[in-house]
């Protein structure tokens, strides 16, 4: 059985491994931290983990400290001079029409503080050297996310969480070992804001209010210092007689940065009427076979492109080793579209056959081919887009944690 953090989340929301507490009162346990730094799985319900964690470590206040480094090299091939569409990387990071790269993408660092049987404190920092648009200063380093959890779900299924953190919107994973999909990419939420969750007999739901005002990619609503946003999410799990696993799941986000008349992500000074979206998404695991798919939507129409919003993915993975070496093979195809058929900005087009191997508990290698087909960039899409492009890359990837 494969035991990577791909399978981890697909359907289960346990670790695969069972965490020592020990008798330290500081101390590593790797299946957590890799769940709750994993960049492809479990955006927005990381909280489960954290509950988890508390109750394997028996309630004794504990601090569990961990990292993680994703370091990737990719080689691609462009037919349009200057126009890069692969979402691993901005579009202005190369020129001419073949590209060359090798870098840390990301190191996280985390702390988790498992204070009282009720009470954890989740605290993640982040380095990036592609959150540095437009102007590469080698890279960028900040508090990612911040939050508190409050819970005890061997006494009650109810519990509270409020900081920063990943929105509990949508789905918003991948089967892909490295390379996210475009639902993410368009629909990916982090913003600060308070809620009220419940998980039991397979059952999870969040109600999540936020603060107003732009947050990190998707989410916006129109006036900073008052609570003007919100977010509800829910999925449920269940097992059939043969042993197939399904889950599916559903969830709606009041704002979206979607609302504007300019194509911009970024400032909260660019704002507008509220456009909501809303997504739905399920996953099967029939033996060591998985399926996932997703579709998100805004409510009304882009004003910036007078098109609603849409992205979807559909993906297959297969849980078989390699000599012994656990791997994990997948295929994903996945589409963000915002305008009319016919516009040189209608969509962006992924598909990604990758494998992933674990030949340590602490370690990924992964290798995958993308091709992304229609440059349409979400800043200036009206004015710089052009769906005749095709890139192809060859994406290889290194995974460490701890």
């Amino acid at each position: 059985m494969y035991n990577g953090p791909v399978e981890t989340s697909v359907i289960n929301s346990d670790v695969v491994f069972a965490a020592d507490p020990g008798q330290s009162w500081i101390g590593i346990d790797t299946p957590t931290t890799w769940s709750m730094l994993d960049f492809q799985n479990r955006q927005g319900d990381k909280q489960l983990t954290l509950l988890k964690s508390q109750s394997e470590h028996g309630g004794s206040p504990q601090i569990i400290v961990g990292g993680q480094m994703r370091v990737s090299a990719l080689a691609a091939k462009t037919n349009s001079n200057d126009k890069f569409p692969y979402q691993g990387r901005f579009p202005t990071d190369f020129t001419g029409n073949s590209a060359l790269d090798v870098r840390v993408l990301q190191s996280n660092q985390n702390v988790i503080a498992h204070v009282a049987p009720w009470a954890t404190g989740y605290v993640e920092t982040l380095f990036s050297d592609v959150f540095t648009f437009p102007t590469f200063n080698q890279g960028s380093f900040q508090m990612r996310q911040a939050y508190a959890v409050l819970g005890n779900l061997d006494e009650s299924p109810i519990y509270l969480f409020a900081g920063k953190k990943n929105v509990s919107f949508g789905d918003m994973r991948t089967l892909s070992p490295f390379t996210q999909s475009m639902v993410w990419h368009y629909f990916g939420a982090l913003a600060e804001g308070g809620g009220i969750g419940y998980s039991a007999d397979g059952l999870n739901m969040t109600l999540t209010a936020l603060n107003g005002s732009r947050g990190i990619r998707v989410v916006d609503s129109p006036t900073k210092g008052h609570i003007n946003n919100m977010a509800a999410n829910g999925s449920y799990e269940f097992n059939l007689p043969n042993g197939t696993e399904i889950i599916f799941g559903g969830g709606y986000l009041a704002g979206t940065s979607y609302n504007a008349a300019v194509a911009e992500h970024t400032s909260p000074a660019i704002t507008g009427p509220q456009n909501g979206a809303w997504d739905v998404n399920g996953r099967i695991r029939m033996g060591n076979v998985y399926l996932s798919g997703e579709y998100a939507s805004t409510l009304k129409p882009w004003p910036a492109t007078s098109h609603r919003v849409q992205a979807y993915r559909a993906e297959l993975a297969l849980d078989m080793p390699i000599g012994g070496v656990p791997a994990w093979w997948a295929a994903s195809w996945s589409e963000g579209i915002q305008g009319p058929s016919g516009t040189e900005y209608r969509s962006n087009q992924q598909l990604v056959l990758g494998l992933e191997l674990q030949p340590s508990p602490n370690v990924l290698l992964t290798a995958e081919y993308v091709r992304s087909l229609g440059f349409a960039p979400l800043i200036n899409i009206t004015t710089v887009s052009d769906s005749n492009v095709v890139q192809d890359s060859f994406v290889f990837g290194l995974v460490l944690a701890m």
